[in-house]
């Protein structure tokens, strides 16, 4: 008789958590409906509308002075615009990093989720023309980071044939082995997360050693679904009721023990 009355305590407080912990939704950081100013390398974004924002872009270099401007548009980058677009039909905007790179003259990529302390799952984006300008494109560095700082590697698919994908866990890195045309897939990659929660995503853009080259990639739309945030005061009151339900289960199976 115990089991059941506990499944049944236990269906109850699937219930109850369901109700007070909310329902998680996927967002989209579309590069079509938001604005970038262009050379500016931190922008945040409320992507559904409740004016907090979601998600935050920090893009940074031990040089600043390496970003440089897209030769097909003249626009200063990082940018928003459809120089690269990753093949996709239609195509669409993404956000363009240009930088002539050199040896010890990287730049990171962030995202931080900021609605939530508790992070997002299902965090996927592509990144576009990773191939060989004048050197090879290198992306590495490649991790999310957990709400207990721990380092989450990423799943890495639809790798190009202008990509070479090398390496394990949170040491995989992407390496450009020849040149693409700007709307091509060949120089694609998917970086996501699955289920796992994280708070922040990290990526380093280089190239292969030498003088400074022109080097560009680009990045596409950013999904992820926030985990949403577990009220303190019901956390509270679910345990007081956890609390009660269990004493009132074991004074009744007591009871009917001494009435054998």
């Amino acid at each position: 008789m115990g089991i059941p009355r506990i499944r049944v305590v236990l269906a109850a407080l699937a219930l109850f958590l369901a109700g007070w912990t909310g329902t998680a939704h996927a967002l989209v950081l579309d590069w079509d409906a938001v604005a970038w100013t262009p050379g500016s390398l931190n922008n945040s974004y409320d992507v559904n509308g409740d004016g907090i924002n979601d998600v935050t872009v920090n893009i940074t270099s031990q040089n600043p002075g390496i970003f440089t401007n897209d030769p097909f548009t003249g626009t200063m980058t990082p940018t928003i615009n459809q120089t690269l677009t990753g093949g996709l039909s239609p195509a669409e905007n993404s956000l363009m990093i240009a930088a002539n790179l050199h040896t010890n003259s990287n730049l990171t990529v962030q995202f931080s989720f900021t609605s939530v302390p508790l992070g997002a799952t299902n965090v996927s984006f592509m990144i576009f023309d990773i191939d060989i300008s004048t050197n090879s494109d290198i992306i590495s560095g490649i991790y999310g980071v957990a709400p207990d700082g721990t380092h989450v590697a990423a799943t890495i698919t639809n790798v190009g044939s202008a990509v070479d994908l090398t390496g394990t866990g949170l040491n995989q890195v992407l390496t450009g082995n020849a040149t693409t045309a700007n709307n091509s897939s060949n120089g694609n990659a998917t970086i996501s997360f699955g289920g796992a929660a994280i708070t922040d995503v990290f990526f380093t853009f280089s190239n292969t050693a030498g003088a400074p080259r022109y080097q560009d990639i680009a990045i596409g739309d950013l999904t992820f679904t926030p985990v949403p945030e577990i009220n303190p005061a019901l956390a509270g009151s679910l345990s007081c009721l956890l609390a009660i339900g269990l004493s009132v289960f074991l004074q009744r199976r007591a009871a009917r023990r001494a009435a054998r």
